[in-house]
């Protein structure tokens, strides 16, 4: 179980990662216009937002989770 939760928390900072590069990414495409790709429009930012909050909430969840000890109380 340990285990499984680690890959977790790794697939949450990946997911939170793509989602800062990509809306970074974006916002530098908005501003100097280096190509015109359809997922690197300035729409698509609230997207990849979506997913960098998605993923770090996954990595806090799951890192920050009550041990059972802790809910005998």
């Amino acid at each position: 179980m340990a285990s499984f939760l680690n890959v977790l928390c790794l697939l949450g900072l990946v997911i939170f990662a793509a989602g800062i590069a990509l809306s970074l990414l974006t916002l530098a495409n908005f501003v100097f216009g280096f190509t015109d790709g359809l997922w690197l429009r300035i729409y698509f930012i609230r997207f990849y937002l979506f997913l960098a909050v998605s993923g770090i909430l996954l990595y806090i969840l799951i890192t920050f989770r009550r041990k059972d000890d802790e809910k005998k109380e």
